[in-house]
C-alpha cells in the first residue's frame, strides 16, 4: 500500500454524506496534565496538615514555637499552597491545540498562539523520545513518562512569533528543536491530524 493509501485508510472522512459539520474541538495538552497531578498530592496534604495545626488549639491545648498571634500565618500558607496548585490544575483544563475553520490555536492558559493553515506545510506522528533525545534533570519526573507516546508533527513555514518567546509562553517542548513547527502531545493524535488537514483543505478550496 502506497503511503498516500495507508494515511487516507487511517483517516475517515470527517464530513460524510447527511453529516453536519464538524464542530471545533479541543485536544488538552497532556504535560500540562501531568504537571497538575505532580503538584496536587502534595498541595492537598500540605494544606490539610496547616489547616489541622490552626485548628488544633481549639480542641486540645498545644504549644507551638511561634507566638499565638501568628498562628493566622497557618491559613495564609494553606492559601498559598493551594493556589501554586491551582495554577497548573486550571491550566490543563484550560490549555491545549484546536483546530478552528479560521486558524489552528495553540492554547495556554493565559495565552493563544493563532496559525494559519496556510503556514502548515505537513503533519506527521513520531516518537516524543526521537525529538527530545536529552531532557534535562530538572524535567525529566516530569517529561519520562511520555519518552515513548506519539505526538504529531506541525511543520509550518515559520513562526507567527520568536520560537524562544512561543517556548516561554506556551511551553519547552511545544516547538521543534530542529526545523520549523510544533510539537503536540495529545492523546488523540489522530483526531487531530484528522481536524487540521480537514481545515487545511477547506482553507485550499476557499483561497481558488
Amino acid at each position: 500500500m502506497s503511503l498516500r493509501g495507508l494515511r487516507e485508510a487511517i483517516r475517515p472522512s470527517i464530513e460524510g454524506p447527511g453529516r453536519k459539520a464538524i464542530r471545533p474541538r479541543r485536544f488538552p495538552f497532556l504535560l500540562y496534565r501531568r504537571l497538575a497531578r505532580m503538584y496536587r498530592g502534595t498541595a492537598v496534604l500540605t494544606a490539610l496538615l496547616t489547616l489541622v495545626l490552626y485548628y488544633l488549639p481549639l480542641f486540645i491545648p498545644v504549644e507551638y514555637p511561634w507566638p499565638p498571634e501568628q498562628d493566622p500565618l497557618l491559613l495564609v500558607l494553606a492559601g498559598a499552597v493551594l493556589g501554586i496548585w491551582l495554577v497548573p490544575e486550571i491550566g490543563s483544563r484550560l490549555s491545549g491545540v484546536e483546530p478552528r475553520p479560521e486558524a489552528l490555536i495553540l492554547r495556554s492558559p493565559l495565552f493563544a498562539l493563532r496559525v494559519s493553515y496556510r503556514r502548515i506545510r505537513n503533519t506527521r506522528p513520531t516518537v516524543f523520545s526521537e525529538l527530545f533525545p536529552r531532557i534535562p534533570r530538572r524535567h525529566r519526573r516530569w517529561v519520562e513518562p511520555f519518552y515513548d507516546h506519539t505526538v504529531l508533527v506541525i511543520e509550518t513555514a515559520g513562526y507567527p512569533l520568536p520560537p524562544r518567546w512561543i517556548r516561554w509562553l506556551l511551553g519547552p517542548y511545544i516547538c521543534l528543536p530542529e526545523g520549523t513547527g510544533f510539537v503536540c502531545l495529545v492523546s488523540d493524535w489522530m483526531a487531530l491530524s484528522r481536524m487540521i488537514d480537514h481545515y487545511r483543505e477547506a482553507a485550499r478550496g476557499s483561497s481558488f
